[in-house]
C-alpha cells in the first residue's frame, strides 16, 4: 500500500526545524537583553528567560526526533518526546534562572502548550494537504477513465477514414497520419504527468483538430492564438483537449452548416482567459448539453489544481454557437 512520505513542509514535525529560527531566537535575545539593561536580575527577568529555556529545550528535543525518525514521525515518539522535553525544560529553566522548583510547572506548562499547539497545527495542514492530494488523484483517474472512454472511439473512426484516404487521397492520409502520431503521442505524455502547459495543450488540440478537419472536410474551420509568454504558463493536462471535443462533437458535428472552432489565451489583467468558442448548435437551443461528465471534471479538476482561483464558464455565444472560458491567475 502506498504511503505518502513526508516532505520539508509536511509532517506532524514539519514546525520543529533549526533551519529558518534564528530570527525569533535573536528577537528573543534583544528583548531579553532590553528587559535585563531595564530592571536587572529580578524576577520578571528570570521567569521570562526560564520560560524560553523550557521551549528551547523541547524544541530542541522534537528537532532532533524529526531529524532521526523523519517529519513524520510516529505519534508515540512524538508525545513521548514532548513531555518528557517539558518535563526537563521546566526543571532547567527553573534551575538556571535559580527560580523555586516548585515553580517549575509553569515554564513546562508553557512549554508544553505551545508544542501542543504546533503539533495539531502541523497535522491538521497535513491532513488538509493530503486530502487535497487525494482529490486530485480522484479527479486524475477520472480523467483518465474519461479519455479511454472518449479515445477508442475517436482511434477507430479516424483509423476508418485513413483506410479509405490511403485508397483515395494519399496526401490527405499522409497528413491524417502525422497528426495522428503527433495526437497520440502528445496524449500518453500528458496522460502520465500531473502537469503541462498552454502552448502543449495548444499544440495537442491542433492535431486534433486538424484530424477532425480532414475527416469532416469543409465542414469544419479552426484557429488557434496564444501569445508567446503564455507558452510556458502552467496548464492541467488534456483539459483544454476536453472542451475542444466537446465543442466539436456537440457543436460543429450536429450542425447543418459549416463550422468554426477557435481557440485562443490571452491575459486580461491579473488572469489569463483560455477560450474555446464555435459556432455550431448551441446550448442557448437546448440542442447541447450545458453539463456531463466531461464538463463535471473540468470544474472539479480547475478547483483542485488552482485552490478555487479559477473559474469555468459555458454560455451561448453571438449570433450562434457556445463558448466555454476557463479564467487562472497568471501567477501561480
Amino acid at each position: 500500500m502506498h504511503q505518502a512520505v513526508a516532505s520539508g513542509d509536511d509532517g506532524r514535525l514539519a514546525d520543529f526545524r533549526l533551519q529558518g529560527r534564528l530570527g525569533p531566537v535573536l528577537a528573543f535575545a534583544l528583548v531579553a537583553a532590553s528587559i535585563y539593561a531595564w530592571d536587572g536580575w529580578d524576577t520578571s527577568f528570570r521567569m521570562l528567560l526560564s520560560l524560553w529555556v523550557a521551549y528551547s529545550i523541547n524544541f530542541l528535543a522534537l528537532a532532533a526526533l524529526a531529524r532521526r525518525s523523519g517529519f513524520d514521525a510516529p505519534w508515540a515518539a512524538v508525545l513521548i518526546t514532548a513531555a518528557s522535553g517539558a518535563v526537563v525544560g521546566g526543571l532547567a529553566g527553573t534551575t538556571i534562572t535559580m527560580l523555586p522548583l516548585g515553580r517549575a510547572w509553569i515554564p513546562a506548562a508553557f512549554s508544553a502548550f505551545f508544542v501542543g499547539l504546533s503539533l495539531v497545527t502541523a497535522a491538521m495542514r497535513t491532513r488538509e494537504r493530503r486530502a487535497a492530494e487525494g482529490r486530485r488523484l480522484l479527479l486524475e483517474a477520472r480523467l483518465q477513465t474519461l479519455s479511454a472512454q472518449i479515445e477508442p472511439h475517436f482511434l477507430m473512426n479516424t483509423l476508418a477514414n485513413l483506410r479509405y484516404l490511403i485508397k483515395t487521397d494519399a496526401a490527405a492520409a499522409a497528413t491524417m497520419l502525422d497528426n495522428l502520431a503527433d495526437f497520440l503521442e502528445g496524449s500518453l505524455e500528458r496522460a502520465r504527468a500531473p502537469h503541462s502547459t498552454l502552448g502543449s495543450e495548444i499544440k495537442l488540440v491542433e492535431s486534433y483538430l486538424s484530424i477532425m478537419q480532414i475527416r469532416l472536410g469543409a465542414r469544419l474551420r479552426f484557429s488557434t492564438e496564444i501569445p508567446p509568454d503564455l507558452a510556458a504558463v502552467p496548464f492541467p493536462p488534456l483539459l483544454l483537449q476536453t472542451l475542444v471535443e466537446n465543442a466539436v462533437v456537440h457543436g460543429i458535428e450536429p450542425h447543418e452548416a459549416a463550422g468554426t472552432v477557435t481557440v485562443a489565451v490571452s491575459r486580461e489583467g491579473s488572469n489569463i482567459a483560455v477560450r474555446v468558442a464555435d459556432d455550431g448548435v448551441g446550448i442557448d437551443r437546448g440542442k447541447r448539453p450545458a453539463h456531463g461528465l466531461g464538463l463535471t471534471n473540468t470544474r472539479e479538476r480547475l478547483a483542485t489544481f488552482y485552490d478555487g482561483r479559477a473559474s469555468f464558464r459555458l454560455a451561448p455565444a453571438a449570433p450562434c454557437g457556445t463558448v466555454a472560458e476557463i479564467r487562472i491567475p497568471a501567477e501561480g
